[in-house]
C-alpha cells in the first residue's frame, strides 16, 4: 500500500530530535483495510502510532473490536494514541486494550 503522504513527511521531518511523527491508521470498521495501512506503516517504523477514523457514533462494540484489532498489531514497544476519544467508559476500555494516549474536546465542550 503506497502512503505518499507519509513518505513526503518522513523525508521532510527535520527535527527528530524534538518532534515525532504519528503515522494514523485509518479503515474505519473495515479489518481488512485496518490490515493493510497497519503493514504499510509499520514498514516505515515510526516513533508511535495513532489510530484515526473512529468516534464517530459507531456501536462500542464495533469501536472496541477495531481499537483491539490496531493494538493487537502495532508495536508493543512504541506508543499508542487514540484520536478523538473522551467518553470515560472508553478510556478506561481502550487503555485496558492498549492505548497510551488519547485525546477529545469532549471534556472542554462539556465544561463550556
Amino acid at each position: 500500500m503506497k502512503n505518499r503522504w507519509l513518505d513526503r513527511c518522513i523525508e521532510a521531518h527535520k527535527n527528530t530530535d524534538r518532534q515525532n511523527l504519528f503515522p494514523i491508521v485509518q479503515g474505519g470498521l473495515d479489518l481488512e483495510l485496518r490490515a493493510k495501512n497497519l503493514k504499510s506503516l509499520i514498514e516505515r517504523d515510526a516513533a508511535g502510532y495513532a489510530i484515526g477514523g473512529l468516534a464517530g457514533g459507531e456501536e462500542k462494540d464495533d469501536f472496541w473490536k477495531v481499537v483491539n484489532f490496531c493494538t493487537d498489531h502495532l508495536p508493543e514497544n512504541k506508543p499508542r494514541y487514540l484520536m478523538g476519544v473522551g467518553y470515560p467508559v472508553d478510556l478506561v476500555v481502550c487503555s485496558c486494550l492498549g492505548v497510551d494516549m488519547f485525546d477529545c474536546v469532549y471534556p472542554t465542550r462539556t465544561a463550556r
